[in-house]
């Protein structure tokens, strides 16, 4: 079995082969050919969690196991930890363990920017991100690699070292988040309560990808209500998306899989809102595109 580090698995994940890859198991999961279940979620001390996270395909199975520790940041030890174990389906032959922070990150905003290529009504010009952590560093690494001419801001990144300057960005106060009109607002905190201002995202593509329990809320619930709502994973989307739970809403007008398969209705002229809490797909994924990159893989 191999193992890739942090920075290897970033490597063998490159942004557009992994959007082109999460597409390509949208369509195999709708025909019947992924098991997924959903994951199962356990408390630990601290107001922690463990999630275990499995998903099976003809030809790789993994599991990801990871801990998230809100607290760690005041400990200075990483907020997520985990991996994830690849194996051959047919033998049972463990193939690699990836570094489950930096998949789960990647894939995190890969999927964010594979909603993007259906739901954006042009090329992001204005970006904002809010947060300091993991998944705002990897929205903005692939809005780099994507979108390298989109002029981004920032506002939490205080909390990363280096943040703003790796990504060229300019940081913004909370107090002047409505003084530009945004094509893309990127949440990505762990908050319990809204970090938008009212009326802040309105007309834009909002991504909610921080969030991921039912007690977490980002997004101001009169943005979401008013919005074209969109999941990444319906089911996960309706126990786990603070977010739309907060606004009243039992269910999105698609889900990404929806998306990539060519429905769900959009444009009306309202707000669009991607809502991620995350699934075991996406990990198989990525697993599958960085299996590609060892040693004697076809």
């Amino acid at each position: 079995m191999r193992w890739l580090d942090a920075a290897a698995t970033a490597q063998a994940l490159p942004w557009a082969a992994l959007l082109d890859e999460l597409a390509a198991v949208c369509r195999e999961h709708r025909a019947g050919k992924i098991d997924c279940p959903p994951r199962l979620v356990l408390p630990l001390p601290g107001d922690a969690t463990l999630l275990v996270m499995p998903a099976i395909s003809a030809d790789i199975s993994i599991t990801k196991l990871v801990t998230v520790h809100p607290h760690n940041r005041e400990r200075g030890l990483p907020t997520i930890a985990g991996e994830v174990v690849v194996l051959d389906s047919v033998t049972g032959a463990r193939l690699a363990l990836l570094d489950g922070p930096t998949l789960t990150a990647r894939r995190t905003a890969a999927v964010s920017f594979l909603a993007l290529r259906y739901l954006a009504l042009q090329a992001p010009r204005e970006v904002l991100i809010v947060g300091g952590g993991a998944q705002a560093l990897a929205h903005g690494q692939a809005l780099r690699a994507l979108y390298p001419d989109a002029r981004l801001w920032l506002q939490g990144h205080r909390q990363a070292p280096g943040f703003a300057a790796e990504l060229q960005a300019e940081p913004l106060a909370f107090e002047d988040q409505a003084s530009r009109r945004w094509d893309l607002v990127i949440a990505a905190t762990t908050s319990r309560v809204p970090v938008l201002q009212a009326g802040v995202g309105a007309g834009a593509l909002v991504f909610g990808v921080g969030a991921y329990r039912h007690d977490m809320v980002e997004l101001p619930p009169e943005l979401v209500r008013r919005a074209q709502v969109f999941v990444d994973d319906a089911e996960g989307a309706q126990a786990e998306a603070g977010d739309l739970l907060a606004a009243g809403l039992t269910q999105a007008q698609a889900s990404l899989e929806d998306l990539v398969l060519g429905q769900g209705a959009l444009n009306d002229g309202r707000t669009r809102v991607f809502k991620s809490v995350g699934c075991a797909r996406w990990d198989l994924a990525a697993a599958r595109l960085a299996a590609r990159s060892l040693p004697g893989s076809a």
